[in-house]
């Protein structure tokens, strides 16, 4: 039996927009297909160029694991948010050093031309190197998806809590698959969408982590930085495992009620 992995990504003057992913049946192909168009093309910018690729996946090799728990913390300020970000990676035994220049990529723009990338940073957990093998492309976690009942259950949870976004639905996704690798410590991210201002920091000890206006309001800065351990680390096969291992989410985590800013308390524990 196989499984279909669809992706896509949209651009703008070769600016990313937009970008999506399932794992699924061949008969879902056309619905997914049509949801992901729709999806493009009511982007915050019209697209230029919208890119597809359906990739066909022996069932038997797909992982299925639980998602990460979810919390959101409130803030009232950029400034209020990243101070509760960087507690809660500096808990996980992460350098300020080192978070200050995670920080500082997202805000000015990973690439050596200060834009955005696709993908994500690989960051050397004790020296704030990047490891990634292209610092203008990034890694790009794929092969992510829910089985339905999962989905309809987060759905469910997420909007029972108030706090239903797609944008949460994917990128718990995504976080869930990094957290899952043992080499990650830790993932900082914020959306490149100037409409979307909540960003999150995830681990597997921590959960998924939330969090309020963690830009202003119109800004097109953003990016992930995945934190890992690099003794014993094996890059190449890390990097296949986020780009190429289908994993299924089946089961969900708990999902907290919102709370207020951390207040120098840090968060540990799942």
């Amino acid at each position: 039996m196989f499984l279909y992995s669809i992706r896509m990504r949209a651009s703008s003057s070769n600016v990313h927009v937009s970008g999506a992913e399932h794992l699924l049946t061949g008969d879902r192909i056309e619905e997914v297909l049509t949801d992901l168009l729709s999806q493009a093309l009511s982007s915050y910018t019209t697209p230029d160029e919208i890119w597809v690729s359906i990739d066909p996946i022996e069932a038997n090799s797909v992982t299925c694991i639980k998602s990460l728990h979810v919390r959101t913390i409130a803030s009232s300020s950029c400034k209020e948010a990243h101070w509760t970000a960087r507690e809660i990676l500096e808990s996980h035994g992460i350098s300020l050093k080192v978070i200050e220049r995670a920080f500082q990529l997202l805000q000015s723009g990973p690439t050596p031309e200060g834009t955005n990338m696709r993908g994500a940073i690989i960051m050397d957990v004790f020296t704030g190197e990047r490891i990634e093998p292209d610092i203008r492309r990034g890694v790009r976690v794929s092969r992510i998806d829910y089985t339905e009942d999962a989905r309809r259950h987060l759905e469910k949870e997420l909007n029972d809590y108030g706090i239903y976004h797609k944008r949460v639905i994917d990128a718990l996704g995504i976080a869930t698959k990094v957290a899952n690798k043992v080499e990650t410590v830790a993932e900082l991210c914020w959306s490149d969408n100037p409409d979307y201002t909540t960003g999150y920091v995830a681990s597997k000890e921590g959960g998924y982590v939330r969090v309020t206006s963690m830009k202003e309001s119109g800004s097109l800065r953003g990016g992930r930085v995945f934190f890992v351990n690099p003794e014993g680390l094996d890059l190449e096969q890390y990097i296949h495992y986020l780009e190429r291992q289908p994993v299924i989410i089946n089961r969900i985590g708990e999902i907290f009620p919102l709370l207020p800013s951390l207040g120098g308390r840090g968060l540990r524990g799942g």
